[in-house]
């Protein structure tokens, strides 16, 4: 039992690491009024901006904004 509380252990921290991908010169769009499109060889993300906050830190007007939906997909090459 010892065994087995050891490797569920291993898998555990396994599992919860965190691994960082780095990609540079990476194209980017926006895409209608408050999105941003990311596309690499290996990563490709979308970000969605709450309301005009994507325009207003483009203008200048605003430091922060919020976003509203972040979504990552990482191809994994061999």
């Amino acid at each position: 039992m010892a065994n087995y509380r050891r490797m569920m252990e291993k898998w555990k921290d396994w599992r919860l690491d965190e691994e960082i991908e780095n990609e540079t010169s990476v194209p980017f769009e926006v895409i209608g009024k408050n999105s941003i499109m990311v596309k690499g060889r290996k990563l490709s993300a979308k970000l969605v901006f709450s309301g005009n906050d994507l325009k207003d830190i483009v203008e200048g007007k605003k430091k922060k904004g919020k976003v509203v939906l972040a979504s990552l997909k990482i191809k994994w090459l061999n």
